[in-house]
């Protein structure tokens, strides 16, 4: 049988159970009419009740954890079927098994035009329409959300390598997760500048784009939008300043044409850092998510359940703000790196133009009166935690050498495979320099042993 074929046979089981009071408890259910969806994904079908009896359908098929619903359906489904309210329609739908499933639809196959005006083609619903999100007044700031596999970060690229080819977009990349999703997009056209992989660039590079949207709107005027991409953002949840200005450019960007999307593969309350910060994400890509309570966070209810998606692109696309019948199930369009360079190439010189080759240094003080003494402090000092491991070692390297910026720099890319900026690495090299000074006034002296490895050849801290 076809998918068409499976769903009539599941509406008139479904149906001739109503009727007949099996459901019901021995009291029979109206169903007035049924419509069947044949998703890529997921079949459907929504039966219109009559008065009161839409509840008693729901309540019927959801007992014994869907036991009923799942016993009823006529095809052996590799994941959770689920019934929900749609509207005035008592809807229900399960997964496809492999071979009735459309797991893959290239964005080549969708559309061979960019979009514009904010608009990216995120996939193909249910019933065949081509879904446009868009960055607009309604739906100004996009939560994306999915655990590994998902296609959250397919997704994220659909979006972005879309959007880029407007010449009005400016595009900045934060990634919590030191490039692994974004890093090779920062050469489409718009990005403003490297993508941040450090806590301290990425403070830099959010902070750029706060001074951005407050010289928009001192201006009065604004030319296209600057969309504020972070990637794994909850890695940096525990960062007051990032999670503040994530919290300002979600809050306040709107109207100065700043719009943030952000990803993470953990969808708790937590992880905002600000729970208005989540408020502010009115628009939603939820695709499969670990559990029910990462479903809720990202749908904004109890259901749908995101947690029983079936991965590689499979999404609800949605605005929370937006009340009425659920949104449908989309399958997400798939991108891979050929797309990616096909954007790059087809850009008519603007890829890879960035304004800035490293991030202005971040002035936290232009977020306002309320940051305390400490808090400024921390932001702007050579602290510790601005730096990775990888780049301490290679400041002390060349400390304990005596060498310069670039000799550290080389020392970087080529034995630890970090690259390090030129504004970082005069940072770097004077904070290499402070800690082995300090250690020598302790007694503690690093020499280079065997393969430019360091050793120490101080007394012990029981000695001491």
């Amino acid at each position: 049988m076809n998918r068409e074929q499976y769903l009539q046979q599941w509406a008139h089981i479904i149906i001739a159970n109503s009727k007949s009071g099996r459901l019901g408890g021995g009291k029979p259910i109206s169903i007035l009419k049924a419509e069947t969806i044949a998703g890529p994904r997921a079949g459907a079908v929504e039966f219109l009740c009559g008065d009161l009896d839409g509840g008693r359908l729901l309540t019927a098929l959801r007992r014994r954890e869907q036991a009923a619903l799942i016993e009823q359906c006529p095809w052996d489904p590799p994941g959770k079927c689920q019934a929900i309210m749609a509207g005035r329609w008592v809807r229900v739908e399960a997964p496809w098994r492999e071979g009735l499933a459309t797991t893959t639809i290239r964005l080549s196959q969708i559309s061979r035009k960019p979009a514009r005006d904010g608009m990216w083609v995120a996939g193909i619903s249910e019933v065949g329409d081509t879904i446009l999100p868009r960055l607009d007044d309604a739906t100004s700031q996009f939560l994306f959300a999915g655990t590994t596999g998902s296609g959250k970060s397919v997704a994220l690229k659909a979006a972005l390598t879309q959007l880029s080819a407007d010449p009005l977009n400016l595009i900045v990349l934060c990634d919590g997760k030191m490039g692994e999703g974004l890093k090779a997009l920062e050469r489409l056209p718009g990005v403003v500048g490297p993508c941040a992989l450090t806590l301290r660039d990425m403070r830099a590079a959010l902070g750029w784009s706060i001074k951005e949207m407050l010289q928009r709107y001192a201006a009065g005027t604004h030319q296209g939008r600057l969309i504020v991409v972070f990637d794994e953002f909850q890695e940096a949840a525990e960062d007051k300043m990032i999670v503040r200005l994530l919290h300002k450019a979600t809050a306040q960007g709107r109207g100065a044409g700043v719009h943030c999307m952000l990803a993470t593969q953990h969808p708790d309350l937590a992880c905002f850092g600000n729970p208005q910060t989540r408020r502010n994400l009115t628009g939603r890509v939820a695709l499969a998510v670990v559990d029910s309570d990462a479903s809720s966070v990202v749908v904004g209810s109890n259901t749908p359940r995101a947690d029983w998606l079936q991965g590689q692109g499979d999404c609800y696309v949605m605005n929370v703000l937006i009340k009425g019948p659920r949104p449908h199930r989309v399958q997400g369009c798939f991108v891979d790196q050929t797309d990616i360079d096909a954007a790059i190439d087809q850009a008519n010189g603007r890829a890879g133009q960035w304004q800035f080759q490293e991030w202005p240094e971040f002035d936290p003080m232009m977020l306002g009166q309320d940051l305390t003494e400490a808090e400024v402090s921390r932001h702007t000092g050579n602290t510790a935690e601005q730096w990775t491991s990888a780049e301490l070692t290679a400041a002390l390297v060349a400390a304990v050498e005596g060498k310069g910026r670039g000799t550290m720099c080389d020392y970087a890319r080529d034995v630890l495979a970090v690259e390090i900026g030129s504004t970082r690495g005069r940072d770097l090299v004077k904070v290499g320099k402070e800690v082995h000074t300090a250690l020598h006034a302790c007694g503690y002296d690093l020499t280079a042993s065997g393969a430019g490895r360091l050793a120490g050849s101080a007394p012990s801290l029981a000695e001491k």
